[in-house]
């Protein structure tokens, strides 16, 4: 009794500790709080899916202009949304610093997550709404999102910063589509995820799992979306990371499934990172994840039978992504042998070994990053940020002449 009632006390206090504005704040809230304008814009996929698309046209210290500025598209990762590049303080954050540098900020969100729930006839509720993985946002919701901001912009072309399954989705696209590759001036890859045979921590036994016990798993996780009632994680994270005196405890958590602990998190913006984390996926697309953990391979989501696989690709197992096809864009990586999703083994055994020469510009490899470090560590801003805008604005001037 007298541990309960410790437990509501921590709790109560938990509730009313955080100290951010920012914490469970819209991301238009978010870009106002901070004096920089917000736009939303919507994008229909040829499949139905209503996508938003948040907007920064200029910043605090650039103003706004007639004539067109460079397009930079942020994409989020897995379980995330646009807020990723937002939600750190300003001069940490991509978002803002590529505003105030006179950059035309675009921030995507894939299908199914909090900011695109919407379809032209599927209801959210619904079975149907939920049957995709990363195959449609690579085949769907790219094209959708880079064609809005470019109409929008009145621009033929932009560039692309992607962070984990942004950088999956990405290479995919890439490595089907050549004429998409056009409309990318370069393609900046952070935390690069090409296949996730040898991921490490708490995520590749959970992928395990998932992937050798799928009817249990579609028990536990929902046959559509992905953790339907988060209510429980909700409560976690406002016991423990909302809380100075236990945020430890979700530091722990996080560096479970991202990497070891860099140093670089400020802890107390906890309550402000995590606002709509995780973010809301289908399991189809988790368990695509999975199965690419067990066959280490970047293939199409497998339907589990050589019969639906037949029906749907033709052949009796998923077909291969061959990001070897890739051309007609440029890319840089940005990654660490202390992520554990973006694993080192992954990254040289696949990806450096498979990408076209001509293609991939710049390797960066960066000591002591976690996975979320890329777009919440205190170091990207020197370490990453700035060196894409320098390289970003050495290209427009070499466009120029």
């Amino acid at each position: 009794m007298v541990a309960l009632s410790i437990l509501l006390c921590v709790s109560l206090f938990a509730a009313s500790s955080s100290l951010d504005y920012e914490a469970g704040k819209s991301v238009p809230e978010i870009v106002a709080h901070w004096g920089y304008p917000a736009e939303t814009f919507k994008a229909t996929t040829k499949d139905g899916y209503i996508l938003t698309l948040h907007r920064i046209p200029f910043g605090k210290i650039s103003q706004p202009s007639d004539k067109p500025k460079p397009v930079v598209f942020l994409q989020h990762g897995l379980l995330a949304n646009s807020n990723n590049w937002i939600v750190n303080l300003p001069h940490l954050a991509l978002g803002f610093m590529l505003a105030d540098a006179g950059y035309d900020v675009w921030m995507g969100n894939v299908r199914g997550n909090v900011w695109s729930m919407d379809h032209t006839t599927l209801d959210p509720k619904g079975h149907e709404f939920w049957k995709f993985s990363w195959d449609e946002f690579a085949k769907y919701d790219l094209d959708a999102m880079i064609d809005k901001a470019l109409q929008i912009s009145n621009q033929k072309s932009l560039y692309y910063v992607g962070h984990s399954q942004g950088t999956l989705m990405m290479f995919a696209k890439l490595s089907q589509d050549s004429q998409f590759a056009l409309k990318i001036k370069k393609f900046y890859a952070l935390a690069p995820v090409n296949t996730v045979k040898d991921i490490k921590g708490l995520l590749s036994f959970i992928a395990h799992y998932l992937a050798n016990g799928l009817e249990a798993v579609f028990k536990v996780l929902g046959f559509d979306q992905f953790l339907p009632d988060q209510a429980w994680l909700k409560g976690f994270e406002m016991l423990f990371c909302d809380n100075p005196f236990t945020d430890g405890i979700c530091d722990n958590v996080l560096f479970m499934m991202s990497g070891t602990n860099s140093n670089q998190m400020n802890s107390t913006r906890l309550d402000v990172f995590l606002t709509d984390e995780p973010s809301d996926t289908s399991t189809q697309n988790i368990i695509h994840w999975a199965q690419m953990v067990k066959s280490g391979n970047m293939q199409m989501y497998d339907f589990q039978t050589p019969e639906l696989n037949k029906k749907h690709y033709g052949q009796d197992t998923p077909p291969l992504y061959d990001i070897s096809q890739i051309k007609n864009t440029k890319i840089d990586i940005y990654w660490s042998p202390g992520d554990w999703l973006a694993d080192e083994k992954d990254i040289k055994s696949h990806l450096l070994a498979k990408i076209p020469k001509d293609v991939l510009q710049n390797n960066v490899q960066l000591d002591q990053y976690n996975h979320l470090d890329f777009i919440w560590g205190s170091r990207a801003a020197t370490e990453i940020y700035l060196p894409i805008m320098d390289d970003i604005r050495q290209q427009e001037i070499d466009n120029q002449n």
